[in-house]
């Protein structure tokens, strides 16, 4: 099913449908990508366009948005039926998470970021620094000012997807001719799902062979630790997270943070459940796996273990606690509050796998320093 707005955006005009064939010479790709691990996105190589599908754009909806990719030079001449058209490469966009910050880096392309929302959080130091050379328009979580976006005019905005309603809130700029591209890597259900994302990136900036050359370096390093940690027989029980007002939110079992655990040879309890989002449990149901679990991880904002002991002094009788095998994900944190753990830590999650085994099975990756993680004192 293709979504109605992606229906409506596409207005009748004189330009001629591309599948019917355009009278332009056609436009070669030599270089190609195509999703591997992840599911939420699939990419098609025609005679003078690309077409880049969303295939699950939304937590509540399921249709498809398809956006066809057109020389810049060929668009007034191509139409795609049933799309949104972007013209390539893309040269400026306002990015909404700094989850996208991942995906310029890695791509060498952190220069096509004019705007950021929540700036405030950024943890790269070339885009901090682009912010204060007032280089990228700032724009404070929750306070995106869609006429200030209008007057910059970039030539794409890439939001997160979350509820499909949110995608209504843009219709001012896709009015006004702005590009408005759903990016929807975290509803993917593995690390390299997540991080494969890039390509779509990539697919818009023209930079397939760099994509395909560093992702496939992810991907190949991320399988070599994966298969080194298969044949181990003694995994440590593993909880996460920190209660917040009675209740405690842990990772589903389908979740990309229980695959981590998975491929780093954890034992977890609620590998069984099929949630790929947060688990809400009871206090208590958590508390008596703390009371024996191995290993801690990311215990919300804190520091020390003072920090925890000040939340609930009942953490004290946690095994992790009395060993001290308590992580946080926040070694890689500025003072501001930006954590690289959301920006490089999307596309590299051949690092991150790296750290969790170096805490679970530390003789595996015996010269491995954590990198996004760190011990709690």
């Amino acid at each position: 099913m293709v979504a109605a707005f992606v229906i409506a955006a596409c207005q009748s005009n004189p330009k001629k449908n591309a599948n019917n064939g355009a009278t332009t010479d056609s436009v070669r790709y030599a270089d190609q990508v195509h999703a591997e691990y992840a599911k939420g996105f699939k990419i098609s190589y025609h005679k003078n366009y690309k077409l880049l599908e969303i295939l699950k754009p939304f937590q509540n909806q399921v249709d498809t948005l398809r956006y066809s990719l057109v020389p810049r030079e060929l668009t007034d001449e191509i139409q795609v039926e049933n799309s949104k058209e972007i013209p390539i490469p893309v040269r400026s966009i306002i990015a909404t998470s700094t989850t996208h910050i991942g995906l310029t880096e890695m791509l060498n392309a952190n220069e096509i970021i004019k705007g950021m929302v929540g700036a405030e959080y950024v943890y790269n130091k070339e885009i901090r620094t682009r912010l204060e050379d007032d280089k990228i328009t700032s724009f404070p979580m929750g306070e995106f000012n869609k006429e200030q976006a209008i007057a910059m005019q970039p030539d794409l905005v890439m939001i997160s997807g979350g509820q499909s309603s949110q995608f209504d809130n843009y219709k001012v700029l896709m009015d006004s001719g702005i590009g408005v591209m759903v990016n929807s890597e975290w509803l993917e259900k593995t690390p390299l799902g997540k991080a494969e994302w890039v390509k779509v990136l990539a697919a818009l900036l023209n930079k397939e062979q760099l994509a395909n050359k560093k992702f496939n370096a992810v991907a190949q390093k991320y399988e070599e630790l994966k298969a080194a940690v298969d044949t181990v027989d003694d995994k440590p029980l593993v909880i996460n997270n920190m209660p917040y007002k009675g209740a405690w939110f842990v990772s589903g079992g389908d979740s990309f943070t229980a695959q981590y655990l998975k491929d780093a040879g954890a034992n977890y309890p609620w590998y069984g459940s099929n949630q790929t989002g947060g688990l809400r449990k009871d206090f208590e149901v958590v508390y008596e796996y703390g009371l024996k679990a191995d290993i801690w991880l990311n215990p919300g904002a804190t520091q020390t273990k003072e920090d925890i002991l000040a939340k609930d002094a009942r953490f004290k009788d946690f095994k992790a606690f009395q060993t001290g095998e308590i992580y946080n994900n926040n070694r890689r944190k500025n003072e501001a509050g930006g954590n690289d753990f959301w920006e490089s830590g999307v596309v590299h999650p051949e690092i991150l796998l790296a750290d969790l085994i170096k805490i679970f099975h530390p003789g595996i990756v015996p010269d491995h320093e954590l990198y996004y993680y760190q011990k709690i004192q």
